[in-house]
């Protein structure tokens, strides 16, 4: 895919396209997306000057301006000089490591990258790449080279509503949502389900809202929609949470028969079983699981579980103590906005 100035490559991760898919967001070492304290007084920026408006010069006349709000780092706009394109692209690249808190796990990709014959061609416009979880913007003039470093945003609007979900013990006009987009026949969506889920909901904040969007990988999982439709004819009789419970616990469906199989998880969860039948041989949860398939083709998805917390990607589901340090950097910087 061409790159373009406006336009974010969805389905190119910076990442993930240069063999790096499923390096994690490292807590301990992360910056942008952390308190800001902390980060202040850490060693690594020991000899680094400290002035006004998050401003941080180096020692070899390099900056980078912290953006930070309730308490969070939020983005850093690195500024170097670019009289040597080749060693500015080092440098710009070695901050950006140290300020993602990836350290050389992004600034080695990001310097590759850099260093593209098609890429330098179009830095005098500027260009936008994902790196999971970061949106990075890079531009360069003759004098400087920046990269603007900030946690990817999905916009606000973007996300379909859902009556599939956990809703918040404590309802507010600033409930935070975690969002987790979800196939049925995936194992590691059923090792979220069992693992990952049960913890964080035993440590959940009350404020905070789970839905469940339906994102069944069908190319590779040929079942994941049939089941997807039948927990959305369990969602039609309000038992939807209950339903899906069962689909991941109970696999027996994978193994044959599989109407069978969700009638019987039907019965067990006290659906009406007639009603649910009629739904599921007519189809009636088709549009439901379409406008999931929709909504995470717009969001660019490629791979499940996907997780988010308000408008930020986790960028490890798994991840327990990300997720809830994710929720607090939400709520302090969106407000608790969805």
């Amino acid at each position: 895919m061409p790159f373009n100035a406006t336009n974010r490559l969805k389905r190119a991760p910076l990442l993930a396209a240069l063999g790096l898919i499923g390096l994690g967001l490292g807590r301990a070492g992360a910056q942008v997306g952390q308190p800001l304290a902390p980060f202040l007084n850490s060693p690594s920026l020991a000899d680094v000057k400290q002035g006004a408006a998050g401003l941080l010069t180096f020692a070899d006349g390099s900056s980078a301006v912290l953006q930070s709000r309730g308490g969070y780092v939020t983005g850093a706009k690195i500024t170097v000089s670019n009289v040597d394109p080749q060693k500015a692209a080092a440098r710009a690249a070695e901050l950006t490591g140290l300020l993602s808190g990836f350290g050389s796990g992004l600034a080695e990709p990001l310097l590759g990258f850099l260093g593209r014959e098609d890429v330098g061609k179009k830095l005098l416009e500027g260009l936008t790449v994902d790196a999971e979880p970061f949106a990075i913007t890079v531009k360069a003039d003759a004098q400087l080279l920046s990269v603007d470093l900030k946690l990817a945003r999905v916009p606000d609007g973007a996300f379909a509503p859902t009556a599939n979900a956990l809703p918040a013990r404590r309802v507010s006009k600033n409930d935070v949502v975690l969002r987790v987009y979800s196939d049925f026949q995936c194992p590691y969506c059923r090792q979220f389900e069992s693992e990952t889920l049960p913890a964080l909901l035993r440590s959940l904040p009350d404020d905070v809202r789970v839905e469940f969007h339906q994102f069944p990988l069908e190319s590779i999982h040929p079942l994941a929609r049939p089941a997807a439709e039948a927990s959305e004819c369990a969602a039609k009789q309000g038992k939807f949470w209950a339903y899906k419970d069962a689909l991941f616990r109970d696999q027996s469906w994978l193994a044959g028969q599989a109407d069978e199989v969700f009638a019987a998880l039907a019965a067990e969860t006290g659906l009406n079983t007639g009603t649910f039948n009629t739904c599921l041989a007519t189809r009636g949860g088709q549009a439901a699981v379409d406008a999931g398939l929709a909504e995470a083709e717009r969001l660019g998805l490629n791979g499940t579980p996907s997780v988010f917390v308000g408008p930020y990607q986790a960028a490890n589901p798994f991840d327990t103590a990300g997720l809830l340090d994710l929720i607090k950097f939400t709520r302090a910087v969106e407000g608790g906005q969805p």
